[in-house]
C-alpha cells in the first residue's frame, strides 16, 4: 500500500512533465523561440524612392527577418553567396530599371547585368582529398576583402545567425553545413560599407520589402 501511494504523488507530476516537454518540442518547431523567420511564401521588393522593384533572382527563401523588433535587420542565406553578391550591386546601383512586372505590385524589374563586380567569392578547404567545405570573402567595391565567413567559426562570428526551418516551411534542409547560416546584412552594410539596410513586412501585399542607402 505505501508503494501505491508513492506512485498515485509522482505520477501527475510525471503527466505534467511529458505535456510540458510535447509543447517545448512543438514550440521549437513551429519556430516560436527564433528571434527571426524565413518568409518563403512572400515575394520580395527593393524600394527606390516610394516604388517598389522586382529583384529576381533574389528570393525570400534566402531571406530572413526579425519577427518582432521594431528596427528589423535583413539576413541572408551564406551560402547563397552568388545572390549575395546583387545586394552589393543594388547597394552601389549598379543596375538598371528594365520594363514593369506582370506584377501589380511592382514598377519595373531590376536588371544587374551592367556590372559583372564579384563582390562574393568561394573558396574550397580541404580537411581530406575527398572531404571539403567552402568559405567565402567579400569585397567592397574597391576590392577591399570587408568579411570572411567560415563555416568553422561561426560560434564566434557576430555576423552570423542560424535559422532553422520550422515545420510551417516542411523541414526542408540541405545536406550542406552551412545550410542554416545566415548573414546579418543590415549590420555587415553598415559597419563595413557605412550602409543603411532597412527592412519591413507588408502582411496585405505579402511581401518582404527591403531598401539600402
Amino acid at each position: 500500500m505505501p508503494q501505491l501511494k508513492s506512485k498515485k504523488k509522482w505520477l501527475p507530476a510525471l503527466i505534467i512533465a511529458i505535456l510540458i516537454g510535447i509543447i517545448v518540442i512543438l514550440a521549437i518547431m513551429f519556430g516560436f523561440f527564433q528571434r527571426q523567420e524565413v518568409f518563403d511564401k512572400y515575394d520580395v521588393a527593393y524600394e527606390i524612392d516610394g516604388k517598389l522593384y522586382e529583384v529576381f533572382p533574389i528570393s525570400t527563401t534566402d531571406i530572413g527577418v526579425d519577427k518582432k523588433s521594431a528596427d528589423k535587420h535583413l539576413y541572408f542565406r551564406v551560402n547563397s553567396y552568388y545572390n549575395i553578391d546583387y545586394l552589393f550591386r543594388l547597394a552601389y546601383k549598379q543596375y538598371e530599371i528594365n520594363e514593369p512586372s506582370r506584377n501589380k505590385y511592382y514598377s519595373g524589374l531590376i536588371d544587374y547585368s551592367v556590372a559583372d563586380n564579384a563582390y562574393v567569392t568561394q573558396k574550397d578547404v580541404y580537411i581530406t582529398n575527398d572531404e571539403s567545405y567552402a568559405t567565402y570573402d567579400f569585397f567592397d567595391k574597391n576590392g577591399k576583402k570587408i568579411y570572411s565567413y567560415n563555416p568553422e567559426e561561426t560560434s564566434t562570428d557576430d555576423y552570423i545567425v542560424r535559422i532553422k526551418p520550422t515545420i510551417l516551411q516542411g523541414y526542408e534542409k540541405s545536406d550542406i553545413g552551412s545550410y542554416d547560416d545566415y548573414l546579418d546584412i543590415t549590420a555587415l552594410f553598415k559597419d563595413k560599407l557605412g550602409m543603411d539596410v532597412k527592412v519591413r513586412m507588408d502582411d496585405n501585399k505579402k511581401m518582404v520589402i527591403f531598401s539600402i542607402k
